[in-house]
């Protein structure tokens, strides 16, 4: 569904990425982590066409993305960090933000929004507030919706976890877990947390300085680093694996 094929970006005279080449697999959960400044977020906006590569190309089914921006981008939910949700909109309106632009009726808009509801496990009372007056985890979870609005096959998320408190965290966690088995969609995640990697993952992609150190499951990190940086950096969240 998705591949980088020898990709470079660069910020002025900063090279952010690359050279890299990445296939990410279909109906699975890849997640990409390393340390801050890695590049995992420039990857990320990447394969949605919002950093188009310097060098080596983009693909979005087999194809070069950069001719097929506004299909690809319907096709792909992306949520930001701290979830970006338009603070003048209801939880309802932000969800349906594509809907409406498409022209969906209301019924179906109404359908969308209650499925993605009860998939979510959002209260049906709170879809007609405000983002201020929802809880953090309330409001990652609009924006999951959101993303998920015109049914994509891709799903992308840049660190939807970050600044929640840890219980609210942890059973987000749990219900993302669910949400993304039952969807059975091709997902891209960003963390920089070695646990969530491995609560999520069926593929771990390490990063650091632009480059892939490592890619496979989290027991392939464990048992058989490619390179010293990816014993130190595993060493460094041992305490928080789940293991």
């Amino acid at each position: 569904m998705l591949e980088l094929r020898g990709v470079v970006k660069r910020f002025g005279e900063a090279q952010a990425l690359g050279p890299l080449s990445l296939a990410i697999p279909e109906g699975r959960t890849t997640v990409l982590i390393g340390p801050s400044g890695c590049g995992k977020s420039t990857l990320l906006r990447m394969l949605i066409g919002l950093a188009p590569p310097d060098e080596g190309e983009a693909l979005f089914g087999g194809a070069p993305l950069s001719g097929q921006l506004p299909e690809a981008r319907r096709r792909t939910g992306y949520v930001i960090q701290d979830g970006g949700l338009f603070p003048h909109l209801t939880a309802r309106e932000n969800i349906c933000l594509m809907p409406v632009h498409l022209g969906w009726t209301e019924r179906a808009q109404a359908e969308r929004v209650d499925a993605l509801a009860a998939l979510t496990r959002f209260p049906a009372e709170r879809l007609d507030a405000w983002p201020a007056e929802l809880s953090g985890g309330q409001r990652q979870r609009v924006a999951i919706m959101r993303a998920l609005a015109l049914d994509p096959d891709v799903l992308l998320l840049d660190e939807p976890l970050g600044g929640l408190d840890p219980l609210v965290r942890r059973g987000l966690q749990d219900d993302l877990r669910e949400i993304f088995r039952a969807l059975s969609k091709t997902i891209v995640l960003v963390t920089h947390d070695m646990h969530e990697a491995a609560f999520f993952g069926d593929l771990i992609v390490l990063m650091r300085d632009g480059a892939v150190m490592q890619q496979g499951c989290i027991a392939d990190l464990l048992e058989h680093p490619a390179d010293p940086f990816v014993t130190e950096f595993i060493r460094a969240q041992r305490s928080e694996l789940p293991l």
